[in-house]
């Protein structure tokens, strides 16, 4: 017979460890004249939670099903089976077979007997009751809590004092299970807190996620429980409300948290509807020049970016412009970014020093200027309106479904515009009217970070399309600059426009 453990607290409320409970099984397997067979925990997983997969107990399932063991013994029922649907599987599982035993502490069954399924029944429905009511006991407990202001915590969060979670806490506990991690030093928590603080304001401010993940990184911030920060890491840390000494459930503002707010609440809710505003969806990185704006002349797709093989000389990855079949394109297309990007800025530079080019754009400005105005004029209307309802929502005058059921079309709206205006202006609609010099250009490009660079690059284009064309032949070969070309917009003539009256 095997013998099963899973952590679990005695009634004195101490640990009884799965080493403890397995040596009690093993007297059980003895007392009944059994031998032992595989001894399998499942450590801190939960029998109640149906989400939870338990690895252990899945291998005791098998192995009663293959007749590789005769039964199984547990240090109590509860250890094994805390939904009664659970114990349902067992039963259709031993179907056929002659007899199969599950024995504990407190008692035997043999599941060949009716009556003996009926008892385990009973108990494994005992087990289920006191689960749920203990659930919704602690659910009831937390509720009173958010309520007074206390916040339910899963140990120390980013900003705020608690034990050290860079060290885990089954690594930390004593012979008695006694947690000896120490409390961070109160100069971290205040420097975490001065970095939610500037944090906050710098995205208000038009500042990335990724570029605050990275300044954090480089300060020598780290999460909590010791790692570098992601975009999406700080999203979340600066969206907690907590950070506002708020207390959220289920989406409601619930309580007021005791000791104060480190993140000024006004900036707080202005930072929520910045956020609640934004389209989903993956946001355009600024990591290469070209990704998104370059194209695959064979299929039409906008070229991607991606690391590649090898480093350049400098140590850096390799990285390349591609056609990504898994978004659609042919994958026909790629090439070196830093070659693409010299003959891009070659181009912009040629461009934005054309005089002929400033004063393209001043007669198409003038040819689009009522449609551009009218365009402009909604687009005001739309923002308006936003501010609008975040401001009934900042004051808790809406909620947050109310708000995104208002928000949502004048999202796909802006869109709508904000596409419609790119398209007038050619991306740029403050773009220069006036031809600089090449030094003048070569100099604003090379000051220039990535998203700035990917500006001018959309301004010198306008409705034009720049094309990577494939590389000829195969194996190493040296990059040809004329693979990166433009060509010029067409205006796409109607077909009643193109037939002739016979």
């Amino acid at each position: 017979m095997d013998s099963y453990a899973r952590l679990s607290r005695n009634q004195a409320g101490k640990l009884e460890k799965c080493a403890t409970q397995h040596a009690d099984n093993r007297e059980v397997i003895e007392r009944l004249g059994a031998v032992l067979g595989e001894e399998v925990s499942d450590p801190k997983l939960s029998a109640w939670n149906p989400k939870v997969r338990r690895p252990g107990w899945e291998r005791i399932m098998k192995r009663i099903a293959a007749r590789a063991s005769d039964g199984v013994v547990l240090w109590n029922t509860d250890r094994g089976w805390r939904q009664c649907l659970d114990l349902e599987d067992l039963f259709k599982l031993i179907e056929g077979h002659d007899s199969v035993t599950v024995a504990s502490s407190h008692g035997r069954y043999d599941l060949s007997d009716y009556n003996d399924r009926h008892q385990l029944r009973q108990e494994v429905a005992h087990n289920q009751r006191n689960s749920d009511e203990a659930s919704d006991r602690i659910s009831r407990r937390f509720d009173v809590l958010r309520r007074k202001g206390i916040p339910h915590l899963q140990g120390r969060s980013f900003g705020f004092p608690g034990l050290d979670r860079t060290v885990l806490k089954e690594d930390a506990l004593d012979e008695d299970d006694k947690d000896t991690r120490e409390q961070v030093p109160a100069e971290l928590v205040e420097r975490e807190r001065a970095a939610l603080r500037s944090g906050t304001s710098a995205i208000l401010a038009g500042v990335t996620l990724t570029r605050l993940a990275e300044e954090w990184n480089a300060a020598g911030l780290r999460t909590v429980t010791g790692g570098s920060f992601t975009p999406v890491q700080v999203r979340e840390i600066l969206l907690r409300p907590r950070n506002a000494g708020l207390v959220e459930h289920d989406g409601d503002f619930v309580g007021q948290m005791r000791g104060g707010a480190v993140v000024d609440p006004g900036d707080f809710d202005r930072l929520r509807t910045l956020f609640a505003g934004r389209t989903r969806g993956r946001q355009p990185g600024n990591a290469y020049i070209g990704s998104g704006i370059t194209t695959c002349p064979k299929c039409g797709r906008r070229l991607s970016a991606r690391p590649h093989v090898g480093e350049y000389p400098g140590g850096e990855r390799r990285r390349q412009y591609h056609c990504p079949k898994a978004r659609g394109g042919c994958g026909k297309v790629a090439a070196d970014m830093r070659a693409v990007d010299r003959e891009i800025r070659g181009l912009v530079i040629a461009i934005m020093s054309d005089p002929n080019h400033a004063a393209a754009i001043k007669v198409a400005r003038a040819l689009i200027s009522d449609r551009l105005a009218t365009v402009e004029a909604e687009i005001r209307e739309c923002e308006e309106r936003q501010e609008a309802i975040a401001a009934k929502w900042g004051a808790r005058k809406m909620t947050d479904k109310a708000f995104d059921k208002a928000n949502e079309p004048l999202v796909k709206d802006l869109a709508r515009l904000n596409a419609e205006r790119e398209e007038l202006t050619g991306g740029n609609p403050n773009g220069p009217t006036e031809a600089m010099s090449r030094e003048e250009a070569a100099e604003k490009w090379d000051a220039a970070d990535v998203g700035e660079k990917r500006a001018m690059l959309r301004d010198a284009l306008g409705r034009d399309t720049l094309y990577v064309d494939p590389a000829e032949g195969k194996g190493f070969r040296r990059f040809d600059p004329k693979r990166v070309r433009v060509e010029p917009y067409k205006h796409k003539q109607s077909e009643a426009g193109r037939k002739t009256t016979p």
